[in-house]
C-alpha cells in the first residue's frame, strides 16, 4: 500500500474520509517514460506524485522534499498547476530545467494538465529484478 492509501485509511478510520468531506477532483495525463499517456483523477490540492499513486509504476522519487530532483516532470500543458512556492521555485533552478516542475512540490488545483514523466518507481527496481 502506497502512503497515500494509508493515509486515506487513516482518513476514513478517523470519521475524516474523502466521502465524508468531499474535495473537488480533478483530471489530468500523466505521459510515461514510455510514451503512454494515463489519464488520472487527484484531489484538490495534491502534488503530481500524489496524483501519480493510481498507475502501476508512478512517478519515481528519491527523497520526499525535492532536493535530489528526481521527480522532475516535463510540462507538456501547464493547466491546472497551482504556481511554484517559494521552496520549489528554489530547487528547480538548482535541479530541473526550463519548463520543468517538481512532481513532489507542484500542486494541482484545476484539469486539463499534461506532463511528461521522466522515471518511474517499480517494486523490481528495488529489489533488483529489473
Amino acid at each position: 500500500m502506497t502512503p497515500w492509501g494509508l493515509r486515506n485509511k487513516l482518513k476514513s478510520a478517523l470519521g475524516r474520509s474523502p466521502a465524508a468531506a468531499p474535495s473537488p477532483s480533478h483530471r489530468l495525463t500523466l505521459v510515461t517514460p514510455e510514451g503512454v499517456a494515463h489519464e488520472v483523477t487527484a484531489e484538490d490540492r495534491y502534488t503530481l506524485v500524489m496524483s501519480s499513486q493510481s498507475l502501476e509504476h508512478p512517478i519515481a522519487t528519491g527523497c520526499p522534499d525535492g532536493h535530489c530532483g528526481k521527480c522532475a516532470v516535463d510540462v507538456l500543458e501547464d493547466r491546472g498547476l497551482a504556481g511554484p512556492t517559494e521552496a520549489e521555485a528554489k530547487l528547480l533552478k538548482e535541479k530541473a530545467k526550463p519548463g520543468q516542475r517538481l512532481a513532489c512540490h507542484a500542486r494541482i488545483v484545476g484539469s486539463g494538465g499534461r506532463f511528461q514523466v521522466k522515471e518511474t518507481w517499480s517494486i523490481e527496481s528495488l529489489i533488483g529484478t529489473s
